[in-house]
């Protein structure tokens, strides 16, 4: 797929046909993710690649997005600062996550970004992770074919929202 397609057809999905992804499949997508930029190039990000149907049935009432994906892909953030005191992991996550829904774009699949669900269910997805206490599971993106793909969502037209040299100067 062409990337501005990518671009042009992701969508939040949240249900799925009921067959595997294939691993190699959810691999490619974490590389997108770890391609993504990151602040002082500190690496702060680890990817765990659900793709065990036990396990998918356990962490399932962690987000209704959940409900069918036969994978899912977490996000993990160490939460430190930069050298110069600076946070930059929020963003560098948030990149990472961009990229991989793209990705699975691209290759034909769909998710959707799960962020602030997740920070009433963190321990059972820690328990059920084994997710080291240095680590923050900041989102997840379920992954899967999609049953349908949504229609598009309204959205202002670039030059609504685009300013040149000075806010007001269209």
């Amino acid at each position: 797929m062409e990337f501005f397609e990518a671009i042009d057809t992701r969508r939040s999905v949240r249900q799925y046909l009921p067959e595997p992804v294939p691993r190699e499949t959810l691999q490619r997508i974490v590389a997108a993710g770890v391609e993504a930029p990151s602040g002082c190039n500190l690496q702060l990000r680890q990817y765990v690649i659900i793709d065990d149907p036990g396990l998918m049935d356990r962490i399932r009432p962690v987000s209704r997005a959940l409900a069918g994906a036969p994978a899912a892909i977490v996000l993990l953030v160490e939460p430190r600062a930069t050298d110069f005191g600076m946070e930059f992991w929020v963003q560098d996550a948030s990149a990472a996550m961009q990229n991989m829904l793209l990705a699975a774009t691209a290759l034909g699949y769909a998710g959707c970004w799960v962020e602030g669900a997740l920070r009433r269910s963190e321990d059972l997805l820690r328990r059920e992770l084994g997710v080291p206490g240095g680590l923050r599971i900041w989102s997840l993106t379920p992954v899967g074919r999609p049953v349908a793909i949504p229609a598009r969502p309204a959205k202002p037209a670039p030059a609504e929202v685009t300013h040149y040299n000075r806010f007001g100067c269209r």
